[in-house]
């Protein structure tokens, strides 16, 4: 399904011109998918889960927090970071990911789109400079594996007062609940996300740094 048709289908307007970068982004990966098997989502399901689901988490996070910078930790190939560049226009992008394998990539993805408020760091989030620590007032990665590892990553970087936000396939809120060490557990949003032949449930835990 062409991407504006499964944006509309979700309830998602975009202006056309991140709108047109984001037809070049997905276009990138799909044709390197073909070649390099990327990712293990499948050919048809790309737009949704590199554009769809983190612009829904974007227009829900935007009840929370109005960003200036962002973090996405673990960001791979991009996702959720570049389609939620997309809808904070306004807002600076960092994308982490220690292999340099998917970073190069990620960067040609940028420069062949034409997206420009995306910066790509190949690092791990262990070894980010002291000058980027506590400075981002969102910090957002999928998170993959246990929970409270990932939360452990990510509250080193946000700033004081400023909010955490892990997306989640599957959800039990208890565990995410129970999380507190320096962080304050807010509430999980669940996403509906339709696609062209099946409904899917998505998650974001929100975590706010709780300011000394």
């Amino acid at each position: 399904m062409e991407l504006f048709a499964s944006l509309n289908i979700n309830g998602i307007n975009l202006k056309m011109e991140p709108l047109n970068k984001l037809r070049k982004y997905i276009k990138f990966l799909e044709k390197w998918n073909n070649v390099h098997a990327l990712t293990s989502v499948s050919p048809r399901e790309i737009p949704y889960v590199f554009v769809v689901e983190p612009l829904l988490a974007a227009k829900a996070l935007s009840e929370f927090v109005k960003p200036s910078n962002c973090l996405d930790i673990g960001s791979g190939f991009g996702n959720p970071g570049v389609a939620m560049s997309a809808y904070f226009e306004n807002t600076k992008f960092s994308l982490l990911d220690s292999s340099q394998k998917k970073t190069a990539l990620l960067r040609s993805a940028l420069d062949m789109s034409g997206i420009e408020n995306v910066e790509v760091i190949t690092s791990r989030v262990e070894d980010l400079s002291e000058e980027r620590l506590n400075t981002f007032d969102l910090v957002v990665s999928r998170g993959v594996g246990r929970l409270e590892k990932v939360v452990d990553y990510a509250k080193r970087p946000v700033k004081d007062g400023g909010i955490v936000a892990i997306f989640k396939a599957r959800m039990n809120v208890d565990e995410a609940s129970k999380i507190n060490d320096g962080l304050k557990f807010e509430k999980v949003i669940s996403l509906n996300v339709s696609y062209p032949l099946k409904k899917v449930h998505r998650y974001v835990v929100i975590y706010r740094r709780m300011i000394p």
